[in-house]
């Protein structure tokens, strides 16, 4: 994907955002440390083989979002692990808590001053325009004269996703009343992309498969509820003699 589309940014801010999220909901698990580290590690050496892409996932601010909660999650793991270890450690868990946001600090810390010093390049106009649709029409005109740049209107919505616009509140509806470490991460996939479709056309893209996977989920549950209501029903009629 890196090799292919800059929209991978939104894929790498994505999931640090829920290994974030993941943490401050209190389902820290050695699955999760296991699995983003190695995500980044990985994912971080093989990116860099890219001949365009080069020192850009450790330059840059797009990617210090990933590198800041990698951070994070080896000092929470670290403390975790002492945690543990330390008999009586109930007594001092504040003590480890404050721990794990002084690191936060410092890694932020870090991030802001790398990037006023030059190390770190700051973010493009095209993320700026993300977050304030006028910068771009202000400040860089051949950006926002570019039809896929525009905002989205109502209409594309409807016309794009049909019916499934319809039932995909429902699937994230019922993602949040089982929540579940996978179902955190398609809802906040699910708010993400809406944002991000909605301030310019072309990130529609990055929504419809969320809005598939979230439209069955509510189908099938649907589905699921009515057919065993059925199957309830007839196991439990009495009997009638012929």
């Amino acid at each position: 994907m890196v090799s292919a589309w800059g929209g991978y940014v939104f894929i790498i801010n994505l999931i640090p955002v829920h290994v974030f999220v993941l943490i401050v909901l209190r389902r820290y698990s050695l699955r999760l440390y296991v699995s983003y580290s190695i995500f980044y590690i990985l994912g971080l050496i093989l990116s860099m083989q890219i001949p365009f892409v080069g020192f850009q996932p450790v330059r840059t601010s797009e990617h210090m979002l990933a590198a800041g909660v990698f951070a994070l999650l080896q000092a929470y793991a670290f403390i975790d692990y002492l945690y543990t270890k330390i008999p009586r450690a109930a007594d001092i868990k504040q003590l480890f808590f404050g721990l794990i946001m002084i690191v936060g600090l410092i890694v932020f810390a870090a991030v802001v001053v790398l990037t006023y010093a030059g190390y770190i390049a700051p973010w493009s106009g095209r993320f700026y325009s993300l977050w304030d649709t006028n910068y771009a029409k202000i400040h860089i005109p051949i950006i926002a004269s570019v039809s896929e740049h525009q905002p989205t209107t109502w209409t594309s919505f409807f016309f794009d996703l049909h019916l499934l616009i319809c039932l995909f509140p429902v699937g994230a509806w019922f993602c949040i009343k089982e929540l579940t470490d996978e179902r955190v991460f398609i809802v906040l996939y699910a708010v993400f992309a809406s944002y991000f479709a909605g301030v310019m056309i072309r990130l529609m893209l990055t929504l419809t498969p969320c809005v598939c996977v979230l439209a069955a989920i509510a189908l099938s549950k649907t589905l699921d509820y009515y057919a065993d209501t059925e199957t309830s029903d007839m196991s439990t009629s009495p009997v009638v003699p012929t």
